[in-house]
């Protein structure tokens, strides 16, 4: 990757359907979370052959929770309510369920809670049988 902290969509798809690699750097998911790269964490995120799919499940958990944590200082209310309809319309499971989610803490902000927003917690709950 040539630099993760500003991957793009061909190196994110790359990197996510091989295995074995480890992150680029620390923090990887914050470089990922963010929603110009929407499209690209809602396709991995959803597709259930991916072996990387909790890491994209999680950076969406991470754009959502951190905007509700900073009061929509880091995306606007309304981009995140737009990541949300773009991610109903994968109709995956785990997405459905972080939607469900985030709509939750978004009428209940006082319901944010760090590790499970913004440490993958929640995105890691999903994949526990």
């Amino acid at each position: 990757m040539k630099d993760p902290w500003n991957p793009i969509n061909e190196e994110l798809r790359e990197w996510a359907f091989d295995a074995d690699t480890l992150w680029p750097t620390q923090d990887f998911d914050l470089s990922v979370a963010e929603l110009y790269l929407s499209e690209i964490i809602l396709e991995l995120a959803s597709d259930n052959k991916c072996p990387k799919q909790r890491f994209f499940l999680k950076c969406a958990y991470i754009i959502v929770g951190d905007a509700v944590r900073t009061d929509y200082h880091t995306e606007s209310k309304e981009d995140v309510m737009s990541f949300l309809d773009s991610a109903e319309k994968t109709g995956n499971s785990y997405l459905l369920k972080f939607i469900e989610q985030s709509k939750d803490l978004i009428r209940n902000p006082s319901k944010f809670d760090y590790d499970q927003w913004c440490d993958g917690g929640l995105a890691y709950a999903q994949f526990k049988s």
